[in-house]
């Protein structure tokens, strides 16, 4: 996107199918009030996105933390069927100003945003899930101890996920693997905080999970689990209900084969 001061991947060519993860908080609510941001966010900032390039993001749906005392509460996710597309000239020019901002913007005068690449890597779903959003999200980001990422996926996959799916309400897990984050090139330097390599979004369906606004540590308390929190570099566990979706926003978060549970 159109920001001179933030950075651009630049590794190898991307692929595949993966997700647009983008958690958001505004800096300056005075000069830019959460309704006008959401005014630019839904009805500028996503239809551009979309817009940019035919394919490109199929798909966009905006969030908010149950949790009132999250620092960035809104969570916006993009469905990117190839993510060639985030090295793209079109996604690059995203602009990020408009005259619905004060001063034209550019918005990073008045809001934070935490970007993330992420490709797919694994999904399941119930057997009566639909391919559209439900109303609560669990957005799960874990980086596990250095030298125990194959351990922590061994415990995931086959005692965890099969431990997820049985709780009421449950409809469809979904895996992610960082590619890249974006940065404040003004920054370079400084201590970064730890941006976890591994992603799930859960979905259930409305009143699971208690309303799911508690919810701030894994679903599950197995024996691994309580290892995990004990041991791992980061864990960021947060609900969000549904605001919005745009585009072909009956569909999944990656077109591929899902693991029926």
């Amino acid at each position: 996107m159109a920001n001179p001061n933030r950075t651009d991947y630049e590794g190898p060519a991307l692929s595949g199918p993966g997700i647009l993860w983008i958690n958001s908080k505004l800096t300056d609510p005075e000069s830019l009030p959460v309704e006008k941001f959401t005014r630019w966010y839904e009805d500028v900032h996503i239809p551009d996105i979309i817009a940019a390039k035919s394919g490109g993001v199929a798909a966009s749906w905006r969030y908010k933390c149950l949790d009132a005392n999250r620092p960035a509460p809104f969570l916006a996710v993009y469905k990117v069927p190839d993510m060639g597309f985030l090295q793209s000239s079109e996604f690059k020019a995203i602009p990020m100003v408009h005259p619905t901002l004060p001063g034209n913007g550019p918005i990073h005068r008045f809001a934070e945003f935490d970007a993330r690449f992420l490709g797919h890597v694994e999904s399941w779903k119930a057997s009566d899930s639909k391919d559209s959003r439900t109303s609560l999200l669990i957005s799960e980001a874990i980086e596990p101890a250095d030298g125990t990422t194959d351990s922590f996926h061994e415990w995931y996959r086959s005692s965890y996920i099969n431990q997820v799916k049985q709780l009421p309400g449950w409809k469809r897990t979904s895996r992610f693997k960082l590619v890249f984050k974006k940065e404040n090139k003004d920054e370079a330097g400084k201590a970064k905080p730890i941006t976890p390599t591994w992603l799930t979004l859960h979905e259930f369906e409305a009143g699971s999970l208690d309303g799911g606004a508690a919810i701030d540590r894994l679903l599950v308390r197995d024996s691994g689990a309580q290892e995990l929190e004990k041991t791992a570099r980061k864990i960021d566990v947060a609900g969000f209900e549904i605001l919005r979706g745009f585009g072909d926003a009956g569909s999944r978060w990656v077109d591929v084969v899902e693991q029926t549970g």
